[in-house]
């Protein structure tokens, strides 16, 4: 049984853990599977956006699964660790923009994973924490580090040493996710986003991504130098020369992506 599903339609490109009876809980296959899937997106030039989603009703994804990772010893989770944060830098650093679509529990590295996607949209079922606390750690697949720089330095403090779940609503008005959905809309409303994106043009989507993370980290000066070092090129484009001939011609732009 594979226990990440991908399908491809319409230049989106959906990654879906498919463990619902452990409430997809990571193991080590699973994060290989996942790892691959995302390359071979990130590779497809018929792929211009990536949704990560989950099987059943009950959790996007409930964390590392811990009845594996009990049973490894010191280095090799450290191992398990290190590929947690490879997924993260992968979707962190996708050109393709990455939508989490989720519902139910999202928990430890499954809510690192989430933070790791450009756009989370979650159901209005969907719960949200980091129990690591709990357990003598902290999020070690770059939760502690993507966190604060979402939410503040302060909320995402107070929220990892408490340990505790937070709802959709709370997650919205923080600044965690983008847009809450009922839950029997979830997955329409993340394929409606993903196809919109899907249609414009990819090297400006590439780039853009690019120029906000790049800023996020740099004086302003030396942001606005990188901004207009991925801008200008975009103006040589075979895609903005057809974006301007369809807007004079008014109709929908066609983008090949060159």
């Amino acid at each position: 049984m594979n226990h990440v599903l991908v399908t491809r339609d319409n230049g989106v490109a959906t990654l879906r853990l498919n463990r619902p009876d452990a409430l997809n809980a990571l193991t080590n296959a699973m994060l290989e599977e996942l790892g691959a899937a995302l390359r071979s997106a990130d590779r497809d030039p018929s792929v211009r956006s990536v949704v990560l989603a989950a099987n059943g009703e009950k959790a996007f994804c409930s964390g590392i699964d811990l009845g594996e990772r009990s049973a490894l010893n010191a280095e090799q989770k450290g191992e398990q660790s290190r590929r947690v944060v490879d997924l993260v830098t992968g979707l962190r650093r996708s050109p393709k923009p990455v939508f989490a679509a989720i519902g139910g529990w999202c928990l430890g590295a499954g809510l690192e994973l989430a933070l790791a996607a450009d756009v989370r949209i979650a159901a209005d079922d969907a719960r949200f924490g980091f129990p690591e606390m709990t357990l003598g750690a902290y999020p070690g697949g770059g939760g502690a580090v993507l966190l604060p720089r979402l939410i503040g330095r302060t909320a995402a403090l107070e929220w990892l040493l408490s340990a505790r779940r937070i709802s959709a609503d709370e997650a919205l008005r923080m600044g965690l996710v983008s847009r809450v959905a009922p839950r029997a809309e979830l997955e329409s409303v993340v394929a409606k986003a993903a196809a919109s994106v899907a249609g414009l043009a990819p090297l400006a989507v590439a780039a853009l991504k690019k120029s906000i993370d790049a800023g996020m980290d740099l004086p302003l000066d030396e942001a606005l130098a990188v901004d207009q070092s991925l801008r200008r090129p975009l103006d040589a484009t075979n895609d903005y020369q057809e974006g301007l001939r369809a807007f004079k011609e008014k109709r929908a732009p066609v983008f090949s992506g060159t």
